[in-house]
């Protein structure tokens, strides 16, 4: 009967030497959070990242995109009944005829021009007190009585650009006249002067087929013969 004990002496060191293994290779205190977790070393294991925004993607640029401001413009073409308004977008042609108030005539036309530069006076013309309204390419407005009754282009000016829709104008000759107008030419104080229907005037630099136009008006106008 004595066996039975021996055994328990003789597996007791062993139980112990078991103990104190596990007792030295757990964690230590000072790895332990107050949460009784043991720290892995690894921050990012502990606390959630938060995601990273993604960019909404950035609209291209295209070069050869045209700017709003410059994909519709307003121009101005000479007419013997006014002046007309085209809107190259749409192709819409809008008149403004002569004895149209000079405030919707001045707007129309700065819608092409920009704003006028210049406003004179003259009380002495023969058709009685005008004023005139002049852009920075030259192109002038008669005013009378608070209407529109007239325009000039000057030579030397960006106005001896502007035409009429046949593409009559400075530098026109005689012949193109003759080709649109029932025209007639006289010799005056002025020089070589024609009248193109009754709605275009001005002056040519010889009375023959290849003169070419130097002065144009329409309209009322403010000339001393």
């Amino acid at each position: 009967m004595l066996i039975p004990n021996l055994r328990i002496k003789a597996l007791f060191p062993l139980v112990l030497l078991l103990l104190f293994t596990v007792t030295a290779c757990g964690p230590k205190a000072s790895d332990v959070g107050d949460s009784g977790a043991v720290d892995s070393g690894d921050a990012t294991s502990q606390e959630p990242t938060e995601a990273t925004p993604v960019d909404e993607p950035s609209a291209v640029d295209d070069p050869d995109a045209v700017a709003p401001e410059e994909a519709t413009g307003v121009a101005l073409a000479l007419s013997g009944e006014g002046v007309l308004v085209i809107d190259q977008q749409s192709g819409k042609t809008r008149t403004i005829p002569f004895e149209t108030d000079v405030e919707t005539s001045q707007i129309a036309i700065s819608a092409s021009l920009g704003e006028p530069t210049d406003t004179t006076e003259n009380s002495e013309c023969g058709a009685g007190p005008m004023s005139f309204i002049t852009w920075s390419n030259g192109f002038t407005i008669n005013v009378k009585d608070d209407q529109f009754v007239g325009w000039t282009v000057r030579l030397d000016t960006e106005s001896a650009n502007l035409t009429t829709v046949d593409g009559i104008g400075l530098g026109s000759t005689l012949a193109d006249l003759e080709e649109n107008y029932d025209v007639g030419v006289i010799e005056s104080s002025l020089g070589t002067e024609f009248d193109a229907s009754n709605s275009l005037f001005g002056l040519l630099d010889a009375n023959e087929p290849n003169g070419v136009i130097t002065d144009l008006w329409s309209g009322v106008t403010c000339i001393f013969r």
